[in-house]
């Protein structure tokens, strides 16, 4: 005679079976690479624009017209306020600044610098990279394993080696998320920011920072896009000034590592690094304070990258600043390449 089994044995069995299925479907969405390729008739943009470095008497391109005309309204997102007190506080505090690295090539100019504060009572070191560059090609963007997807990650400095690169920083983490814009080189992978601000660079050396709402991917790749990245928010609106509200969260705007790039005219950029949650070196930065750092910097637009541990900036292969335990694997990064010696 067959024996039932009791019913806290089915419950049991039941709830494994269904503890097995949320476990494989976790496996595959969060864990195992997915790696992908862009798809055989993907919008491709050709680089034309070139432009003068310092050293040939230019100034990167001063007056140009503002980098974004958006009126920024996130009146259907989540949304947070500029921190005044923490804006003023920080423009208030007296600087020291170092120059750590120098570089002057055919195509690129650079100069890092290293620069301390104490903002209410609390220090502050960030590390700012001005960068010229003599077409827009030679800002570079390289995919954790050289492979495009999900869960696929590496360290920036093994990322700046394999790819050859001059300085490089940590990029958006676009492999993190399943709803993202991800346009590199030229390529447009994934059209969709989700709820997310997108930052595009323009193959005539414009940067522009737009909200969600307001971005169209293929009408950007007609624009000419050479990267876009999406994780944010975006900080200035184009014209230099600080945005009044933030696409972010509170639990976000906490003292953090920081890593943003920023705009101040073709062929002119900034890449910095904020280090943080070290006790007695670096508190980190808001994202109120982020901004008006990049606008001290004298950004026209700029843009939160991905930060925390992930947090670093390499150059010639070693680290520039001090990442919060040797850092973290990312998808991707930033970077500038090195200039291959005459013979």
């Amino acid at each position: 005679m067959n024996r039932r089994l009791p019913v806290w044995a089915l419950v049991f069995i039941d709830l494994a079976a269904a503890a097995a299925c949320v476990g494989v479907v976790l496996l595959f969405t969060y864990i195992l690479p997915q790696g992908r390729a862009a798809a055989q008739d993907a919008a491709k943009t050709d680089i034309g624009a070139q432009f003068s470095l310092p050293s040939a008497g230019s100034a990167g391109g001063l007056d140009v017209p503002p980098a974004s005309t958006n009126e920024w309204s996130h009146a259907d997102t989540l949304s947070m306020g500029a921190a005044e007190d923490e804006i003023e506080a920080f423009r208030a505090a007296e600087k020291t600044r170092e120059t750590v690295q120098q570089y002057s090539g055919k195509t690129t100019e650079l100069t890092i610098e290293r620069v301390s504060c104490s903002v209410d009572g609390e220090p502050l070191v960030y590390f700012s990279a001005d960068i010229y560059v003599a077409g827009t090609q030679y800002i570079k963007t390289a995919f954790a394993q050289a492979t495009y997807g999900r869960n696929i990650r590496d360290y920036v400095d093994r990322m700046a080696r394999e790819n050859n690169a001059l300085l490089a920083i940590s990029g958006d983490s676009y492999g993190e998320s399943s709803r993202t814009c991800v346009i590199r080189n030229g390529t447009l992978y994934s059209s969709d920011p989700g709820t997310s601000d997108v930052c595009v660079l323009y193959a005539d050396g414009v940067m522009r920072t737009v909200s969600p709402v307001q971005f169209d991917a293929e009408q950007a790749m007609r624009d000419g896009a050479w990267q876009a990245w999406t994780f944010g928010p975006a900080l200035l609106d184009g014209s230099g000034e600080i945005l009044p509200a933030f696409h972010s969260t509170e639990y976000l705007n906490k003292p953090n590592p920081r890593c943003a790039i920023g705009y101040a005219a073709p062929g002119h950029y900034k890449f910095v690094l904020v280090d943080g949650r070290q006790d007695g070196y670096s508190a980190g930065a808001t994202i109120s304070q982020l901004a008006a750092l990049m606008q001290e910097e004298g950004c026209l637009a700029a843009y939160n990258l991905d930060g925390g541990k992930s947090a670093v900036m390499v150059y010639d292969g070693k680290w520039v600043n001090h990442p919060i335990g040797m850092g973290r694997e990312i998808s991707d990064c930033i970077y500038i390449g090195a200039e291959e010696e005459s013979p």
